[in-house]
């Protein structure tokens, strides 16, 4: 009988230990570890999703870009061309960026060296000269 209480207690004490180990640790939202394991492995698999497509948009980049020092061909250019027109965004800070340098000003220089050019003296030779342009300059 005493190896039977003594059993009895030894089971009791192991349980008990039992039920602080698995009630010891916080799990948060989890109610259990079978939930919070089942969440870790979906997640991972999830992660592991989300990797591989990383991966073959970075290969796809680097597909698109030219070697340095290539140039694109025109069908290529034509396409960029197209692609960035039809972005509002690309389109609008082009043309900042175009504005901003005219400002700037390193637009296209439409005159350069020397000075400016001027329509030659008007200067009348007579009173009735001198009445017509008066005339003239009044009318308009």
């Amino acid at each position: 009988m005493d190896n039977l209480k003594k059993d009895l207690r030894e089971t009791a004490d192991t349980a008990e230990a039992e039920k602080e180990i698995t009630a010891a640790p916080d799990l948060g939202k989890f109610k259990d570890v079978q939930t919070l394991l089942k969440a870790y492995s979906d997640l991972e698999a999830e992660f592991t999703r989300r990797s591989q497509r990383l991966k073959e948009l970075e290969h796809g980049n680097k597909a698109e870009t030219e070697p340095d020092g290539a140039e694109a061909s025109p069908s290529r250019q034509d396409e960029l061309l197209k692609r960035a027109l039809s972005d509002d965004k690309v389109r609008d800070a082009v043309i900042g960026e175009y504005l901003k340098g005219v400002a700037e000003g390193k637009g296209v220089t439409l005159l350069s060296g020397g000075g400016g050019v001027s329509a030659p003296r008007a200067v009348p030779k007579s009173v009735k000269e001198a009445g017509k342009l008066a005339s003239e300059f009044l009318k308009n």
